[in-house]
Order: C-alpha cells, then sequence, then structure tokens
C-alpha cells in the first residue's frame, strides 16, 4: 500500500543540523550538467542544493557554460571532468545532451547519484549499464522520459503510475521518481509514496533541474536514497504551492522555487 508523503512523515525525516558543524559536515555534491545553448539547468540545480544546505558544490563545466556559470553563482567551486574524491553524492543530466562519459563513470564509481533527464534518455540505451551499475541511484523521469526507459506507451504509464514505477525501481535497483500530478516516488524493495504538493504551476521549464539539485542536496549530507527523494519532492512541491499563493500558479518560475524551499526548511529547524 502506498504511503501519503505529507508533512507529518517528512518531519519524521528531516535531520537537525549540528550547530558543531563545517562546510564538510553537510556534504559535497557534483554536477555534469548543462551545455552551451542550456545553461539554466544547471544554475537552477546548483541554486536548489545550496539552497537545501549542501556544504559544498563542485561543477563540472569548461568554455562558454564555465563562464556564464561563474559570472552567475558565487559559491560553487568549478571543477575540470574527473570525479572528485571529496564529492559525496553527484548530479548528471541536467541540460547536457553530451553525458554518456559522465554517466559511464558515475555509474563505476559508488557514491550516490542522481540521473536525470537526457541522462535518462542515453541511459534508456544502454540499460545494461544501469543495471550493473555500483552506485545507489535516484532516477527522474517524466512520463515520455519513462516510456523511453521501459518502453511502455505514455497512456499506459500515466494510468499505471505505481505499478510502472514500482516496476522500474526493482528492474533498474534505483529509486524512481516518476514526475508528474501526485508524483510517485518507488522504492527497488517495494515502498511507494504518492506526493502530496504541488500544482501547475510546476509544469515549467526548468522545474525538473531543481528537483534533481535538491534531491541531490540531501543525498549529500547522507541521506538514504529513499529519504532524499521523499523529502524534497515534497518541499520542492510545498514551495510551488506556497508561491502560487503569494504569485499565481500561471506566474511563479522555477528560480523561485529554491529560496521558498530554504524558508520551509527553516519551520523543521
Amino acid at each position: 500500500m502506498a504511503l501519503r508523503a505529507d508533512e507529518n512523515l517528512i518531519k519524521t525525516m528531516i535531520k537537525k543540523r549540528p550547530q558543531d558543524s563545517h562546510k564538510g559536515t553537510f556534504g559535497a555534491l557534483q554536477f555534469f550538467c548543462g551545455s552551451t545553448n542550456m545553461t539554466g539547468a544547471p544554475f537552477l540545480a546548483i541554486t536548489g542544493a545550496l539552497r537545501c544546505g549542501v556544504g559544498l558544490v563542485y561543477v563540472s563545466a569548461k568554455g562558454s557554460l564555465k563562464k556564464t556559470l561563474q559570472a552567475r553563482l558565487a559559491e560553487p567551486v568549478f571543477y575540470g571532468h574527473s570525479l572528485s574524491e571529496r564529492a559525496t553524492a553527484f548530479v548528471v543530466g541536467c541540460g547536457s545532451a553530451n553525458n554518456a562519459k559522465a554517466a559511464k563513470k558515475l555509474l563505476k564509481q559508488e557514491k550516490p547519484t542522481v540521473i536525470d533527464a537526457d541522462a535518462i534518455n542515453w541511459l534508456s540505451k544502454n540499460k545494461e549499464l544501469l543495471k550493473t551499475k555500483k552506485c545507489p541511484t535516484v532516477l527522474t523521469p517524466h512520463a515520455m522520459e519513462m516510456s523511453r526507459l521501459t518502453g511502455k506507451s505514455v497512456d499506459f504509464i500515466n494510468k499505471n503510475r505505481e505499478l510502472v514505477a514500482s516496476e522500474a525501481a526493482k528492474e533498474f535497483g534505483s529509486v524512481v521518481v516518476l514526475k508528474g500530478h501526485e508524483t510517485v516516488i518507488a522504492t527497488p524493495d517495494g515502498n511507494i509514496y504518492i506526493n502530496t504538493t504541488g500544482n501547475s504551476g510546476l509544469s515549467k521549464g526548468g522545474s525538473g533541474d531543481v528537483l534533481a539539485g535538491m534531491i541531490g542536496a540531501f543525498l549529500a549530507q547522507g541521506y538514504s536514497p529513499e529519504r532524499a527523494a521523499v523529502i524534497a519532492v515534497w518541499l520542492h512541491g510545498k514551495a510551488a504551492d506556497e508561491l502560487s499563493q503569494e504569485i499565481s500558479e500561471h506566474g511563479l518560475l522555477p528560480s523561485e522555487i529554491p529560496l521558498q524551499a530554504a524558508k520551509i526548511l527553516k519551520r523543521f529547524e
């Protein structure tokens, strides 16, 4: 039976932040995201992560992408395309059409990894790599990406969301976040959560990038893939719900979600 991911559940999952801490206490998250024509995706993902408490952010970027992100973000450390030994989690795929090398490297290491967007599309053609991976993973497909990954039609997926998410979680040994109205989170051992937050304002390009960064932040801080996904999905939707009351579902922007999420987290401190 599916569990409702609501505020009462989240209260049992979020850990108190120790005051005798330093930046290393809260982990380091490395991003393999973005491309020349999609510089907004990594910006949104990184901002989502920083607002959810990760201690350090490393960004693998070069050329014009690196220059653009450096001009917009003060907090990240810009890194080469090798894996940082200090990273405690990774995010790959947001706004990146050329992620094959990064995805291959990440699936061979053992630290938790969020696989989003184009990385999912690439892995849908290389499923054995996903099935034989060494790292704990969180997959974040929308219905079309899930269709590519599973071979099932979008119509079937939309009518059988819990079933499809659960089967994919077991097949690929991953926590699956099937995005959409009442996002479904499924785990390889059979747990299913139905999210209770969110609205149509999230139906904008960039919302998923923010979510990927938020999940990555909780992974980097030591949360299990299951808890990281449930907390981030609920928080992401809750931020959108509160913004829709202040602005509107029509007009809320993905870039506004991270700060609102940070304000909500204050209530759990």
